[in-house]
């Protein structure tokens, strides 16, 4: 066991023939009486473990720590089992799982069956025995996708969500909230975790236990689309419970609604997982989808993506020459203005949104080959992707403009397994990269830096990528005529050479100058900015302002000039 002890309350209630093992987790909402009580009263055979762990808003509890410690408790408590006077042992044991609770559950699952390790590859390792004994798992008012950052949720007030996003913001400052954080969508705990049980569910040498989605139909936290990749397992059972929402699913006592809530996790709890009724949702014609490849297409800053869908047409034309069904993902994550790149926190949103989408995309088409084409901060995403949340893998990947360093260990992944093949397209004049993402590689004050001008170190790449430069400025290598180079890239492999005059044998020298004296460009930059400053200042003090609220007008327009640029 761990050092520091995250769980309490970690003794089973000893209970009748103790045939049974039911876990109940809570989430941030500690009160589960009411389910105790049921199950105390629909299996009185069933041992009760109801560990306690900080779960509130300013708890700073690592979930996959929490799941870790469960996996041996629940493995203690089973041995214990069987050195009682009886000589008895567990037939069967049912996990459940409250909100965030039901996200530590199923880790805890994927942890005993050997396929949680986050922090290095992910190995498998032998299951832990009572992992075998798991008969269902109840999700009651699950957060399977995480708790949304981005958009309000149907149900949700707009007081509680602005709450909400006010303590997105305010609290990571303080040091405090972060278990909330990790329960975001598409955070690494999240985004692994959905991963992880969509490969393991479509595994053909393992069978899950059922997943039973317990859900109320006002829930103002968890929608209808959040299931879709428990909903990729062929076991999982979906029950709608009416006038519910993300709170009120813990009460049984209501007079209104309160013997129906209870009466439905009676039925989920006890009934024949053959007998389960199974509430529809609506995309579930969606969810297992047979295609062969699926290619994402991400733009970057101050860019709209417009040239992803016609590269999507082309990588669409040229797999049907090629008799293979793809489907092009171009949806883009909006304008990315300067001021937002340069900063890691607005980064990672990106990436968490792209790893939301890669764990859907995942769910919908589970046996395809999965590709990117990414130019600029497109390529940031993918290639922090791969390095924060292990569980993401790539066949072919095809970079442009990139703002990746130079030192990205592309051998690494390829080793690994987690990428097959990996091109690097240079522009001859791309002092965008050379400059700005050059000096924070220089200075390792980032993790962007200088590939689309000065190429990756690693071999890989440069198996795959060309000796020469792709002619012109920062979208040298996205233009039309090299989209049907990339696309056969991306859906075959090995080098494919772009059309003739795209190619050039050096880059500009004023360019690669430039790149080289980024930290100088930097500093007139700084000079001018100063200078324009103080000019802008004097003229406003001739108005009457003071020379302090002059500046601050001045930093609050330069601040807003990059935020729109």
């Amino acid at each position: 066991m761990a050092k520091t002890k995250l769980l309490s309350n970690t003794d089973p209630e000893i209970r009748g023939k103790s045939d049974m093992l039911v876990v109940v987790l809570h989430g941030i909402g500690r009160d589960l009486k009411d389910w105790c009580e049921a199950v105390r009263e629909y299996l009185p055979d069933a041992d009760l473990l109801v560990p306690q762990y900080h779960s509130n808003i300013v708890s700073n509890v690592d979930p996959r720590r929490v799941a870790d410690q469960l996996v041996q408790y629940i493995h203690e408590i089973d041995i214990s089992r069987s050195k009682r006077s009886d000589g008895g042992e567990y037939k069967s044991i049912i996990l459940i799982g409250y909100s965030g609770g039901g996200l530590i559950i199923r880790k805890t699952y994927l942890i005993a069956m050997g396929y949680g390790d986050d922090e290095k590859i992910i190995r498998n390792f032998k299951p832990f025995p009572w992992v075998k004994k798991v008969e269902r798992i109840l999700l009651m008012a699950g957060l399977n996708r995480g708790i949304s950052n981005t958009n309000k949720p149907e149900h949700m007030s707009w007081l509680f969500y602005a709450i909400q996003r006010l303590g997105w913001v305010a609290l990571p400052p303080l040091g405090i909230g972060k278990f909330v954080s990790h329960l975001k969508q598409g955070s690494p705990f999240v985004a692994n975790l959905r991963v992880q049980w969509i490969r393991l569910s479509q595994s053909p040498n393992v069978q899950l236990p059922p997943t039973i989605q317990l859900l109320g139909d006002i829930d103002e936290v968890v929608s209808e689309a959040d299931n879709i990749d428990v909903l990729a397992d062929a076991g999982f059972k979906y029950l709608k419970i009416r006038d519910t929402g993300h709170a009120s699913i813990r009460d049984f006592k209501n007079p209104a609604v309160g013997s129906h809530r209870k009466e439905r996790f009676h039925h989920a709890l006890t009934a024949p997982i053959e007998s389960l009724d199974n509430d529809s949702i609506s995309y579930e014609d969606e969810v297992g989808q047979a295609k062969d490849h699926v290619v994402f297409i991400m733009h970057g800053i101050r860019d709209m993506g417009l040239w992803t869908s016609r590269i999507g047409e082309t990588v669409e034309s040229v797999a049907h020459q090629l008799g293979q069904s793809v489907v092009p993902i171009k949806a883009g994550y909006g304008y990315f203005p300067m001021l937002r790149f340069l900063f890691l926190g607005s980064r990672q949103v990106n990436v968490r949104w792209f790893m939301d989408r890669y764990t859907e995309v995942i769910a919908r088409y589970p046996n395809a080959k999965i590709s990117f084409i990414g130019h600029s901060n497109g390529t940031y995403l993918l290639a922090s992707a791969l390095k924060r949340y292990h569980a993401c893998k790539m066949h072919h990947v095809a970079f442009a403009g990139s703002v990746v360093p130079k030192n990205y260990p592309w051998d690494n992944l390829i080793q690994q397994g987690r990428v097959k093949a990996i091109r690097n397209d240079i522009a001859s004049a791309d002092w965008v990269v050379g400059i700005f993402p050059g000096f924070f590689e220089l200075l390792k004050l980032s993790d962007i830096g200088t590939a689309g001008h000065n190429g990756f170190q690693d071999d890989a790449p440069k198996n795959s990528s060309f000796d020469k430069y792709f002619k012109g400025d920062h979208n040298a290598a996205i233009q039309l005529q090299n989209h049907n180079s990339l696309a056969h890239f991306i859906l075959l492999g090995g080098r494919v050479a772009p059309e003739e005059g795209l190619l050039v044998e050096q880059q500009e020298s004023s360019v690669v100058m430039f790149a080289k004296l980024c930290w100088l460009v930097w500093l007139l930059i700084f000079a001018i900015l100063v200078s324009l400053g103080f000019l802008f200042a004097w003229l406003l003090t001739l108005l009457g302002i003071p020379f302090p609220a002059a500046w601050v007008i001045y930093g609050g327009f330069v601040l807003l000039l990059l935020y729109t640029l």
